[in-house]
């Protein structure tokens, strides 16, 4: 549910605003991702693993292509993009022969690798150019690190513990026990960080654009999910 809500949500964040159909990309591959892991957990079928976790690859290709464009005010780079696919397409066909989570696992952790080292780039370029771009830059970075890192964390203590934290859900009362699937966890702050990931992109991209001053990041359930919005002052 977290992945559907947060990435329709987005979706109607950026047409409401106006911004660029790349966002919508980034949503809907959000969104397929959620699909194939609801799938995946239903059935327990190679298949949707598959729908699961390659979808992770290509939404993070369209982010890449977001992060590594960003500047680019008009246009498609088809280079950039080709290269991507390909990039997409290889990881596809080897993970389909050798059929090792860990290749996967590798895959999709050099493609956060590359956003990560590009977006500390952009946000060292936005602290000389643009304070306020560079703080709310800061934050959204920052959270979306720590939702990624987090249930990266509570994924593994999941696996490595799954016997110990089995018995003691069942030995609390039915109404507790859920909150102590760390599993569950892993699939909120993914998320939270896939969605927080985007608005960043989505933020770079008007700083870029020279657009950001028509625009204020805002924030929902307590500064936990941001989103862009027309600043009203600019709309007067």
């Amino acid at each position: 549910m977290a992945f559907f809500s947060l990435a329709i949500y987005g979706i109607w964040k950026v047409r409401s605003t106006k911004q660029e159909n790349r966002f919508v990309l980034c949503y809907l591959g959000m969104l397929v991702v959620g699909l194939g892991s609801w799938f995946f957990h239903m059935t327990l079928q190679y298949q949707w693993q598959l729908a699961d976790e390659l979808p992770m690859v290509y939404c993070t290709c369209i982010c890449i292509y977001c992060a590594l464009r960003a500047d680019v005010k008009t246009g498609t780079d088809v280079f950039v993009a080709l290269a991507l696919f390909a990039y997409s397409a290889i990881v596809t066909l080897v993970y389909l022969q050798i059929r090792k989570p860990v290749f996967h696992q590798v895959a999709y952790a050099l493609e956060v690798f590359l956003i990560l080292i590009r977006s500390t780039m952009h946000q060292m370029e936005m602290r000389k150019s643009n304070w306020r771009a560079y703080q709310d830059m800061q934050r959204l970075f920052w959270m979306g690190v720590c939702a990624f890192g987090g249930a990266f964390m509570l994924w593994n203590i999941d696996n490595i513990f799954c016997t110990g934290l089995r018995t003691i859900r069942n030995a609390l009362p039915a109404a507790v026990g859920p909150f102590f699937q760390l599993h569950a966890y892993w699939h909120i702050g993914t998320a939270l960080g896939c969605y927080l990931s985007i608005v960043y992109q989505q933020y770079l991209r008007l700083v870029k654009l020279g657009t950001v001053d028509e625009y204020r990041l805002r924030w929902l359930a307590m500064g936990i999910i941001p989103y862009l919005d027309k600043d009203i002052k600019q709309k007067a």
